[in-house]
C-alpha cells in the first residue's frame, strides 16, 4: 500500500492533533471515523477527508503534495545553471521563468 499524499495543511494538522491529544493513531482513526467533519480551524482542513486517507497517513505514512507554486520552482531549477547558448534547454527555463511570474512567483535570472 502506498503512502498517503496530504496536503502541507493536511499534514500539519495530523501532527499538531497528535500532538496536543497524545492519541495514538487508533484513538485518532476512531474519533474521525465518529465525527469527520468535527475539526475547527486550522485544522479543519481534515473536514471531509477520507477515513482511508486518514488510516493510510497514520499507519504507513504520507508525503506532502506540492504546492503548484512549488512544483514550478522546482521545474525551473532543475533546468539551472543557464550557461549554454540559446537552445532547447534555455527555451525551457525561459519559459519555466514565464511560468512562475505567471503564477505570481518570483524568481532570480541566472546565468551560472
Amino acid at each position: 500500500m502506498d503512502k498517503a499524499i496530504l496536503t502541507q495543511a493536511q499534514a500539519e494538522a495530523i501532527d499538531s492533533i497528535q500532538a496536543a491529544f497524545h492519541w495514538t493513531a487508533e484513538a485518532f482513526v476512531r474519533e474521525h471515523a465518529a465525527k469527520p467533519d468535527q475539526w475547527v480551524a486550522p485544522c479543519d482542513v481534515l473536514n471531509g477527508v477520507p477515513l482511508d486517507l486518514i488510516i493510510r497517513a497514520l499507519y504507513i505514512g504520507y508525503e506532502v503534495e506540492l504546492t503548484m507554486e512549488e512544483k514550478l520552482l522546482e521545474a525551473y531549477k532543475a533546468a539551472l545553471p543557464y550557461q549554454a547558448p540559446p537552445d532547447v534547454q534555455s527555451a525551457f527555463r525561459e519559459g519555466m521563468k514565464k511560468a512562475c511570474e505567471i503564477a505570481g512567483i518570483k524568481v532570480k535570472w541566472s546565468r551560472n
